[in-house]
């Protein structure tokens, strides 16, 4: 199964060796995990064009850790300066962007606690998101899994991401990031919905991020198969690593403070991505001629 290995590291997929910013739209697969969390190896030169970027982000109580990790960040580095605007009643009216900040519209109005029928799956959802869409504010919009993956069916997610591709094929100027669903302790059922949602991903040229993933490794690469969303592992890493988790600790819904630190980097990181930056490892090239960070068949070597 993918989910037994660090089974895509910040991999770009692109169809010619020129390096081609992801903001242009153009087709290609993008994965963000646990390797993807050490925001220090990000250029100043991309974090500033990251913070030309606009995200639509609609979330349950899970998907709010990565908020608080962007909060925090914003709050230790200006380099990470971040404008996040909460939807109100109704779609916005001007831009909610903040000049010279990563921008983060959270919710899909009128809410702000964003269920799979708020987003995607039923009508009304889709009307709401098209409705942010339709403002012509936001580069990318994303929706957050609950727990849900642990239980759905595979038409649930094959609905799912037909929605999403959907919304692509609509808007043609955005992205729609795509995300696996929370670890609970090694479930059968979860690790297929998200294998299924990966795959997906790498078939159809799209973006991911995937949540599980970097709940599963810590920081040193340490793969934790059957760990949880409460994150066993992350309080004995603190411990042996003092200094290094944020300290008073972030206040993460459901899991530790270490785990909504990684996934704000994570999301910066991606932030970077998008923005263009081809990442540390874009001077390896696979074999038939493609860049990549890295993928099982890939080569250092110039063909």
């Amino acid at each position: 199964m993918l989910d037994t290995k660090a089974h895509i590291a910040c991999v770009i997929l692109a169809s010619a060796l020129v390096m081609v910013p992801i903001t242009t739209h153009a087709q290609s697969t993008l994965v963000i995990d646990h390797s993807c969390t050490d925001i220090q190896q990000i250029p100043d030169q991309w974090l500033d064009q990251a913070r030309d970027l606009a995200f639509h982000y609609a979330h349950t109580s899970h998907g709010s850790q990565i908020v608080s990790g962007l909060q925090y960040l914003a709050s230790q580095d200006p380099r990470y300066a971040l404008s996040l605007d909460y939807a109100g009643s109704t779609p916005p009216g001007s831009t909610p962007c903040t000049p010279d900040h990563l921008c983060v519209y959270d919710g899909n109005p009128p809410e702000r606690y964003i269920t799979p029928q708020d987003y995607w799956s039923t009508q009304d959802g889709i009307d709401r998101t098209e409705a942010v869409a339709d403002t012509g504010f936001f580069d990318f919009s994303m929706w957050s899994w609950c727990g849900e993956q642990s239980s759905n069916s595979t038409t649930t997610v094959q609905q799912y991401l037909d929605t999403m591709d959907a919304f692509e094929s609509s808007y043609p100027g955005m992205r729609f990031i795509l995300m696996t669903g929370h670890t609970d302790g090694g479930g059968a059922t979860l690790l297929r919905n998200n294998d299924h949602v990966r795959l997906y991903a790498d078939d159809n040229a799209k973006v991911l991020f995937d949540f599980a993933d970097i709940e599963k490794y810590d920081p040193d690469g340490t793969y934790f198969p059957d760990t949880n969303d409460s994150c066993p592992w992350c309080q004995p890493w603190c411990d042996a690593n003092p200094g290094v988790c944020p300290d008073p600790p972030i206040s993460c819904a459901h899991s530790h403070s270490l785990l909504c630190y990684l996934k704000g980097q994570a999301f910066w990181w991606m932030a970077a991505r998008l923005a263009g930056w081809p990442g540390p490892d874009a001077a390896m090239i696979f074999e038939e001629g493609f860049e990549s960070g890295s993928w099982d068949g890939w080569s250092s070597v110039t063909p």
